[in-house]
Parts: structure tokens; C-alpha cells; sequence
């Protein structure tokens, strides 16, 4: 192992001689190889050492997409598969996560997105139901002030019925006292 690089395993070794990484990166590559075969077969790039780094590439993406830090990166990632397509590796099993992933994050959004609004929601309610308080008091006090208004209004009309009622009287009363007098 030099530097914390090491080949890929024998087995796969004659596809990619110059396929070197963090052991890592050889586990995923090896992994690939096994559960997907020669994914390379049909790739354009005959030059063993000139698909090394894109069989790296792929091995990059594969290890993004299990350890869940393709959300960041997603743009970079399905240009990485566009390329990879391109020279004719079969990176369609990628491309199956990748479409969950994007799948996953579209939920995500929406339902931050319902969360912010179901947050806005409650705020708004609250400021309502704030403002309908203050306005029932409003009424209330209004009430109130309606109803002094109307019995000062009825006392008014009590006390204009009764001074129109004693004028009458009056005029009555010094009607008859001046006919008194004048006889």
C-alpha cells in the first residue's frame, strides 16, 4: 500500500490497471463489479488507464449516494452520470437511485414547504384570533356605550314629554289667569 492507495483486487485488476484509491473506493469498486458486472464492457474508451478515472467517478457517485451526501451535490452528480453515459458504462442502477433520490427530496420539499406554511398558518391564526378578541371587546364596549346612549335617549324623551306636558299646564294656567284677571 503506498500512501493509503492500493489497487483494486486482482480479479478485476485486467479491467482497470490503474484504478487506485482509498481502500474504500476499491471495496465500492470491487462491490460494483460483483453485483453489476463488467459495467465497462461496452465503453467507448478502450485505453484501459483512460477509464480508470472515470470508473473512479462512478465509484465517487456510488459511495455519495450510500452515505447519503448526494442531496448538496446533486447537480454535479447527475452531470457525472450524463459523462459516464456517455462513453457507454452502465451506470443505470445509479440512475434508479439517483431518480429515489430525487424522488426523496421533492417529498422533503414539499413537506418543508407545508411545514413553513402549517408555521405561517398558526401565525396568522394567532394574530386573528388577537385581533377578533379586540374587536368583540370593541363591540362589547360599544354595546355597552349603545345602551347608555339609548336610556339617555328614552330619559330625554321622558323628560321632553313631561316639560311639553307641563307647558300645556301652564299655558292652561295662565290662560285661565288671564281670563280671571280681564273679567
Amino acid at each position: 500500500m503506498l500512501g493509503g492507495k492500493v489497487p483494486i483486487p486482482t480479479k478485476w485488476h485486467s479491467l482497470c490497471p490503474r484504478l487506485h484509491s482509498e481502500a474504500g473506493c476499491c471495496k465500492i469498486f470491487e462491490a460494483i463489479f460483483e453485483k453489476h458486472g463488467d459495467i465497462a464492457d461496452k465503453c467507448v474508451i478502450k485505453t484501459k488507464s483512460l477509464r480508470s478515472p472515470i470508473l473512479e467517478a462512478v465509484c465517487e457517485v456510488d459511495k455519495w449516494i450510500q452515505v447519503n451526501d448526494v442531496i448538496d451535490k446533486l447537480e454535479d452528480t447527475e452531470n457525472r452520470l450524463s459523462d459516464i453515459k456517455a462513453v457507454n458504462i452502465d451506470v443505470s442502477w445509479l440512475q434508479t437511485r439517483l431518480e429515489a433520490i430525487h424522488k426523496r427530496k421533492e417529498v422533503s420539499e414539499e413537506y418543508n414547504l407545508l411545514m413553513e406554511m402549517k408555521a405561517n398558518t398558526l401565525s396568522t391564526k394567532k394574530v386573528a384570533q388577537m385581533c377578533l378578541r379586540k374587536r368583540r371587546a370593541e363591540l362589547a364596549d360599544a354595546q355597552e356605550q349603545s345602551k347608555r346612549a339609548k336610556r339617555c335617549v328614552d330619559v330625554l324623551h321622558l323628560v321632553g314629554a313631561n316639560l311639553i306636558d307641563h307647558l300645556f299646564k301652564s299655558e292652561g294656567k295662565m290662560k285661565s289667569w288671564v281670563k280671571d284677571a280681564v273679567v
